[in-house]
C-alpha cells in the first residue's frame, strides 16, 4: 500500500489520507416519486472471499439475514445477465422483510467490478446497488432503479500505469 496521500473524495467534500486498504463505505440515496411514495436506493461495496462465486455470496449473506432480520425471505429466481456500457455481470435477486410492522421489499442487483490494478487487482470486487421501498414497487421507482444500474460505468485503469 502506497503511502502517498491521495485526495478521497465524498459528497461533501474530500480530504487527503492514505489508499485505504478497502472502502466498505454505503450510500444511501432518499427519493419520492412523482405520488410522493419514499423509496431508496442504497450503494454497498463487498470482496468476494478467495474462490467464493457470487452465488455463494448470496447464500452466506441471506443466511445471516434470515438469522437476524424479522420475517426475511428471498423472493421469486436469480437472474444473471449484463448490464451497462460496460456490460458488466450481474445478478439480481429479490427479497422483502418486516420492519416496524410492515413490509420492505428490496431489489438487488449485485455487479462484478472489472479488474483494475488499484481497486480491484484480485477481481474479487462487488458493488450492490438495492431499490427498497415499503409496499410494492412504482414503475417511477422501478424506472429510476433501472436507469441507474444501466448507465453504472466503473472506473478504468490508466494505460500508463507505474508500478
Amino acid at each position: 500500500m502506497s503511502k502517498q496521500p491521495v485526495t478521497y473524495p465524498i459528497n461533501e467534500g474530500s480530504f487527503l489520507t492514505i489508499t485505504p486498504q478497502e472502502d466498505q463505505s454505503i450510500n444511501i440515496l432518499r427519493y419520492r416519486d412523482e405520488d410522493n411514495n419514499p423509496y431508496n436506493i442504497m450503494i454497498n461495496r463487498a470482496t468476494l472471499e478467495k474462490d467464493q462465486t457470487v452465488d455463494d455470496f448470496c447464500e452466506k449473506q441471506w443466511e445471516k439475514m434470515k438469522r437476524f432480520v424479522p420475517g426475511f425471505e428471498v423472493e421469486g429466481k436469480n437472474l444473471k445477465h449484463e448490464i451497462g456500457p460496460a456490460k458488466l455481470p450481474v445478478l439480481q435477486t429479490a427479497n422483502k422483510f418486516l420492519e416496524d410492522g410492515g413490509w420492505v421489499k428490496q431489489v438487488l442487483s449485485i455487479i462484478t467490478l472489472p479488474w483494475h490494478p488499484q481497486l480491484n487487482p484480485d477481481s474479487r470486487k462487488l458493488v450492490v446497488f438495492t431499490l427498497a421501498a415499503n409496499n410494492d414497487f412504482t414503475e417511477a421507482q422501478r424506472k429510476h432503479y433501472v436507469r441507474i444500474i444501466n448507465s453504472f460505468v466503473p472506473k478504468e485503469a490508466s494505460l500508463n500505469i507505474e508500478p
